[in-house]
């Protein structure tokens, strides 16, 4: 494409494609990520000198289904993050990066009820901000009242 736009000289293009490689993007391999994570959180967790953290498995699920816009980098830079700030020996979701908490793929929702999708949404994001009210509200879009009635009418209150 940049060869017919003359922005690339076609000469230097058929040198350098002799033998073209498509690499997938880190979204499009999943198992890759699992792997990249546990080899990111042995490397800094040797280099911190602190023991290997643990992944749940609803943090696992959360990463492999981020987009990675950044791919493998992205991903490397997100783990040396959670290693070096982790205080225990396992990470969670509340422990990811905001915009990771919420990637996880669900199961299809197509033979569930409106309600009982967002009940589970609700629930995940209050798990995700430690039982804090008014950041779930605020990650919502819904005010702390309306985060209480709907609480109430899906007897999620503790």
């Amino acid at each position: 494409e940049l060869v017919h736009k003359n922005l690339f000289r076609e000469d230097l293009f058929f040198r350098l494609n002799v033998i073209p490689i498509r690499v997938p993007p880190l979204r499009e391999r999943g198992d890759d990520i699992l792997l990249l994570i546990r080899h990111f959180t042995a490397e800094f967790a040797a280099d911190a000198g602190k023991p290997i953290p643990r992944f749940s498995d609803s943090a696992l699920s959360s990463l492999r289904g981020f987009h990675w816009p950044g791919n493998v980098r992205e991903l490397q830079n997100v783990v040396q993050r959670l290693v070096v700030m982790s205080e225990g020996e396992n990470i969670d979701v509340a422990d990811l990066p905001e915009l990771m908490r919420f990637s996880a793929l669900r199961g299809s929702g197509l033979h569930r009820t409106l309600a009982e999708v967002e009940a589970e949404h609700i629930q995940l994001v209050l798990q995700s901000v430690a039982g804090n009210k008014t950041r779930a509200a605020g990650i919502l879009g819904i005010d702390r009242k309306t985060l209480r009635e709907k609480l109430k009418n899906f007897n999620l209150e503790a």
